[in-house]
């Protein structure tokens, strides 16, 4: 399944570029990164990866597939690989930024003299700037997120602009909650290992209305699992339902057995980053 953020950030314009080749290579780069959504909904980061790699493999100058590369391998564990990853898709990203800036005429690969309209230009550098400032939310730098977010917004950019409020929104919630989807975040300050296998976290799911900076989704369900990581099956011990300033309902259900989870969801995406070594398919 294709997230409607994933659509966003590859259903654009192709950078400008005067050859057919490149932008046939722009598309199937696209299709190649769109295939990786698709993998990771799964689980299948490995699958991910692959996917990403071919895409790097036609245009290693873009950054957008670095960004995602680097999120991939920092779900599954791959610091290292993780954090190179980002710091090129960055490099990249300031590169084309440049590139785009109306300006003199400039030089092509093929050493041809083009001139940057300036209005595609400046949707173009909006374009950039918003996939930066998602590679920049994705490592947690969200001051860096929250300033390409708004010049993104500013340049015409509308998938950016709900993203500024997303930025606020952890501003408030608090960093130590971190995304599993859209709405489900679990807390890193919360995580136990009781014992080698078993791991328990809190997670927060939050009332889908929109969210805005004055009132931070205060509708929200804190939900405590235990994780068997030898089993790759899971449990919820307690929920609470808090509503507003309500005195919060609590569901105890601790004498629920254990499941496997489904793929794609919270406690599978929990399984993935808390149970170490990543488990590949």
């Amino acid at each position: 399944m294709i997230t409607s953020q994933a659509i966003a950030a590859f259903n654009l314009e192709v950078p400008a570029e005067p050859w057919d080749e490149y932008r046939l290579q722009f598309k199937n780069y696209s299709k190649h990164l769109l295939a990786s959504y698709d993998r990771a909904f799964v689980d299948d980061y490995d699958g991910a990866i692959r996917e990403v790699d071919k895409a790097i493999e036609l245009l290693p100058e873009e950054g957008i597939g670095f960004a995602e590369r680097s999120k991939y391998h920092r779900i599954v564990g791959n610091t290292a690989l993780a954090e190179n990853d980002f710091k090129t898709a960055i490099t990249r990203f300031d590169q084309a930024i440049e590139r785009y800036r109306p300006g003199p005429e400039k030089k092509s690969k093929k050493n041809l003299a083009r001139k940057v309209n300036p209005a595609e230009a400046g949707r173009l550098i909006a374009t950039l700037r918003y996939q930066r400032g998602e590679a920049f939310f994705n490592f947690e730098q969200y001051r860096q997120a929250n300033d390409d977010f708004a010049a993104a917004c500013q340049g015409g950019n509308a998938v950016a602009c709900p993203r500024i409020w997303d930025v606020k929104a952890i501003e408030k919630r608090g960093v130590q909650w971190i995304p599993l989807s859209a709405r489900q975040y679990y807390d890193r300050r919360s995580v136990k290992h009781i014992s080698p296998t078993i791991t328990r976290v809190w997670v927060r799911r939050e009332d889908p209305q929109p969210v805005r900076p004055e009132s931070v989704s205060e509708n929200h369900i804190l939900q405590h699992f235990e994780l068997n990581c030898s089993t790759r099956e899971f449990r919820l011990i307690v929920a609470l339902v808090i509503a507003n300033d309500s005195q919060p309902m609590t569901v105890t259900l601790a004498e629920a057995g254990f499941t496997k989870p489904v793929t794609g969801t919270a406690p599978s995406k929990l399984m993935i980053t808390l149970c170490p070594p990543y488990q590949p398919k």
